[in-house]
């Protein structure tokens, strides 16, 4: 490792949670969302899509953060 990259390999791994944790929590809020309103497919499936969107845009975020640093 490079002199002063000590906390770049902790906030590579951070980039790969931002995703899992989306698409996960999309998930369990779309399953909700369908048992509720009767969205079979489409609850969990949407929620698993809104959850990627949002972790990939965290993601390319928190990238520019530390592409900047």
């Amino acid at each position: 490792m490079a002199k002063g990259d000590e906390g770049k390999s902790g906030d590579a791994l951070m980039l790969g949670i931002y995703i899992g944790v989306g698409v996960v929590l999309g998930l369990l809020i779309g399953t909700w969302l369908g048992k509720k309103f009767g969205w079979k497919t489409w609850g969990p499936v949407g929620g698993a899509l809104i959850g990627l969107a949002g972790g990939m845009y965290l993601m390319i975020k928190e990238a520019m953060r530390i592409n900047k640093d």
